[in-house]
């Protein structure tokens, strides 16, 4: 039988110390960050927002959800509890695929209900599309498609809440309705 050699010792602690000094400053780093960066923005008073090719107004008060959004595709806006979604995306069919598409995502998805018929709107600016209601148990909500064939998008404006307070529903659906009568589609 071989004696056996004895081994020399290796020092870990300087490595290990090194990534757990690296690891601590990552975490550290990032959780930093998430503090210093504002989760929502106050938006210009009186001035248009875009969400991709979607322009429009703002009611007062509502604020941007920063997390939710993404530059050039969807914006979130939010006051009260209630929520002012607006999406942007390329489309090359007709206005009722994405309707029936959304309708089904509703009641299957979000296992809501849609309410009534659907019914035609027109904006200020001349963007027609089609909206109807929608309902559950703790939250409902109006949904707004408008398809321009012309320009290939489609644009989801989905305005929902809590049923707590039919006061403060009602007034948020009028600024609701008061931010999308101010939408076009003529944004850079």
């Amino acid at each position: 039988m071989p004696a056996s050699v004895p081994r020399a010792a290796y020092r870990t602690w300087p490595a290990t110390l090194a990534i757990l000094l690296a690891i601590t400053v990552y975490v550290g780093g990032l959780k930093l960050w998430d503090r210093l960066t504002p989760g929502t923005r106050l938006l210009p008073e009186g001035e248009a927002v875009i969400a991709g090719q979607a322009r429009f107004v703002p009611a007062e008060g509502w604020l941007m959800n920063v997390s939710r959004s993404r530059p050039g595709q969807t914006l979130v806006l939010f006051k009260n509890g209630h929520t002012f979604s607006v999406r942007t995306s390329r489309w090359l069919g007709g206005p009722e695929g994405p309707l029936e598409r959304q309708q089904r995502l509703i009641e299957r998805g979000q296992h809501l209900h849609v309410e009534g018929d659907v019914s035609d709107v027109l904006t200020d600016w001349g963007l027609q599309g089609t909206t109807f209601a929608y309902y559950g148990p703790k939250l409902s909500g109006r949904f707004w498609l408008m398809v321009d064939p012309g320009r290939a998008t489609v644009v989801q404006v989905d305005f929902y809440g809590p049923n707590q307070d039919a006061a403060s529903a009602a007034q948020a659906l009028d600024e609701a309705r008061r931010m999308l009568a101010s939408m076009d589609l003529e944004a850079p």
